[in-house]
């Protein structure tokens, strides 16, 4: 990356003509730190108050450090003496200088560029917070440098958000690294860029690097990007409300085009992290909830999980220190943004997490192991809404899965499918249990939905192909209106099994569900499809009521449809039917309407009348 200059914008001098005419600018804030890290206490920490811990020195800006500001006035019940000022009794530090903007240093020794409050604040320019140099004249003007690693830039921009309780970070047309010491080395001290509560990070637009084969080869508008593995980009503690993330592409260690494809082991684009803390004595909880977070318009690709949620400790959780699994991030929605080339697209697992996916797609190949969509290791419930999944062919760039769950409590997919993939759902034997609640509604899945466990699976006016279903006989299945292979009529030789053999009785296989609707039979010749008559699988209670048989069956019509044909299927030993104008016996005979009649059972293959 280039290391050209950007030279101050005309705003600085128009910033320092007015504060000349018209007063000094005010500068407030928290003196804190910000970071989310593994052990998943609240990310905003404020900075002792005892010995003036809390106090910060100002400086001019571009100066680094060695020139000491003059000329503030305390406001806002802080005090200043000489250069440093101290707070308020509420924590907070306010000051008015004549400078457009100081440098400010925390008594840890953390040092910021600061701006003032105007009627634009909280309204920010992520390039204002790059290195900058102060150059002498009348007035004085700033000249900033485009740095090879925007991890400082940022995470000023991040702190001064924090300190003012949020505000909206712009990021321009840019190609954004983050996570290096030049642009390329690891930075070893690197734990992801910490969002704080109430930012929104905006780009200018989330057009994704065109892959092929993985690797981008042109940039995008706005590109945020890992130029190494095992590296989270951004993260979200606990103690965390109201992140939006909007209108930018994520990107993982992936080097542009001509330079081959990097390790994206571990890489992460969001990671969440946090934890429901316990006092070991008092057994006191600190819930540390995260709530409301949107992550729209938004390409995230070549990370070893785009967004990734989890407890901290959650591979050595102690049940005496925090509730183990039940971390609370929840009012989750991504809404239109496109997860590609991720080893897997979203990783859920927390219990305390409510999502919605709306209008998105996973585009994922199970070579990059393992080609997932979604991963729901735990959660409370999702939506899953118009949003699609899958490879980019049958063959070598084959997809995994769209979704892949072990335990959840409520999952319901509306308007959605997958195609060129392995599987489109699957269920793992060992979480999924018999309160756990699947339901698909108006869907397309062309891959197999491999359900294992004791889950209910219900599924209304939804697509599959001749033998998508693929259940234990331990999952309870209710289907209604679902549709299984193409018309034949309109798209002949399309009813098939993996192997390619026409099959004239498509449907839920071997399983057992609880009730499926049935279906006409259809077609003629090799793409007869059998019809299928409604199904319960379970005791039939009809309470303050009768059922009610057709009345106006004959004797020439079971005798039909004893050996099947037209369509339907064989009858098999236990039916039950009223004939018009059987006589009774213990075999049914030819009688006459209105003389005869008898109801008629089906018993070791014989039609019985007794």
């Amino acid at each position: 990356m280039s290391k050209c200059k950007s030279y101050s914008l005309i705003l600085f001098a128009i910033i320092a003509l007015a504060a000349a005419a018209f007063g000094q600018n005010k500068f407030e804030g928290y003196s804190l730190t910000l970071q989310a890290d593994i052990g998943g206490a609240c990310p905003v920490r404020y900075l002792p108050s005892a010995g003036g811990g809390n106090s910060i020195d100002v400086f001019v800006a571009g100066t680094n450090q060695r020139t000491q500001a003059t000329g503030l006035t305390a406001c806002d019940g802080s005090s200043v003496s000489g250069s440093r000022v101290s707070v308020n009794g509420l924590g907070r530090w306010c000051f008015s200088g004549e400078e457009p903007l100081y440098e400010i240093k925390l008594r840890n020794g953390d040092n910021y560029l600061w701006y003032p409050t105007t009627k634009d604040s909280g309204f920010l320019n992520v390039k204002d917070f790059r290195p900058v140099r102060r150059a002498i004249g009348s007035p004085a003007t700033y000249e900033f440098t485009e740095p090879a690693d925007y991890t400082k830039t940022i995470k000023n921009a991040t702190v001064y958000i924090a300190a003012r309780q949020g505000g909206t970070l712009r990021f321009p047309v840019g190609d954004y690294i983050v996570g290096t010491t030049d642009g390329s080395t690891r930075d070893p001290s690197f734990q992801g860029i910490t969002l704080p509560s109430g930012i929104i990070v905006q780009g200018a637009g989330a057009n994704t690097s065109v892959p092929t084969t993985g690797m981008p080869i042109q940039r995008t508008v706005t590109r945020i990007r890992l130029k190494n593995n095992n590296q989270s980009l951004f993260r979200i503690g606990g103690c965390t409300n109201q992140v939006t993330i909007r209108d930018l592409e994520l990107l993982g260690n992936t080097d542009l085009y001509g330079g081959g494809r990097g390790d994206i082991t571990g890489d992460i684009g969001i990671e969440a992290i946090g934890k429901w803390a316990i006092d070991p004595v008092s057994r006191a909880q600190s819930a540390n909830s995260s709530q409301m977070f949107n992550f729209e318009n938004i390409t995230v690709q070549s990370f070893d999980k785009g967004i990734y949620v989890h407890n901290a400790n959650d591979r050595n959780c102690k049940s005496s220190e925090q509730a183990c699994d039940q971390w609370q991030f929840d009012y989750v929605k991504v809404d239109h943004a496109l997860f590609m080339n991720n080893r897997t697209g979203i990783w859920i697992d927390t219990f305390n997490t409510d999502w919605t996916v709306s209008s998105s797609v996973f585009s994922y190949y199970a070579a990059n192991a393992p080609g997932d969509g979604i991963h729901i290791q735990k959660a409370g419930s999702m939506l899953v809404e118009q949003s699609f999944g899958g490879g980019y062919d049958d063959a070598s760039g084959v997809g995994g899965t769209f979704l892949y769950i072990d335990t959840i409590g409520s999952l319901t997919v509306v308007n959605s499918g997958s195609e060129r993939g392995k599987r489109s759902i699957y269920t793992n034997p060992a979480g999924s249990i018999t309160s756990m609640m699947i339901s698909v509604i108006g869907s397309v899945f062309g891959n197999p939905v491999e359900l294992h466990g004791r889950l209910n699976y219900m599924s209304s006016g939804t697509f599959y192909q001749a033998t998508t279903i693929k259940a234990d006989p331990t999952v309870t299945i209710t289907s209604t209106g679902d549709r299984f292979c193409y018309d034949p009529l309109a798209l002949s030789g399309r009813c098939t099994d993996e192997s390619g053999r026409n099959v004239r009785k498509p449907g839920l296989g071997t399983t057992k569900p609880m009730f499926q609707t049935g279906s006409l039979p259809e077609g003629r010749g090799n793409d007869s499809i059998d019809g299928r008559p409604n199904m319960f699988g379970y005791n039939v209670e009809i309470s303050n009521g009768l059922l009610q048989l057709d009345p106006n069956v004959t004797f020439n019509d079971i005798s039909r449809w004893a050996s099947g044909g037209e369509g339907r299927p064989a009858v098999q030993d236990g039916a039950l039917v009223y004939c018009k104008d059987c006589r009774r016996g213990s075999v049914c005979s030819q009688g006459q309407p209105g003389q005869d009649g008898a109801f008629a059972k089906r018993i070791n293959g014989r039609w019985m009348c007794d």
